[in-house]
């Protein structure tokens, strides 16, 4: 594989990884009632607020 295929590639990875948890945490601020239900993505919300 190219270096420059290999780069691309993991900056997209990086990018689908970033919009999947930014719209977790949004989804999650807009709907409380879904608070409890899946407890990993409530750990990423909640950390992700620590970080921002």
């Amino acid at each position: 594989m190219d270096e420059k295929k290999i780069d691309h590639e993991m900056g997209r990875r990086r990018q689908l990884h970033d919009r999947n948890v930014h719209d977790v945490v949004s989804l999650l601020q807009r709907r409380q009632e879904l608070r409890g239900i899946y407890p990993m993505a409530d750990l990423v919300a909640d950390n992700v607020g620590w970080v921002v």
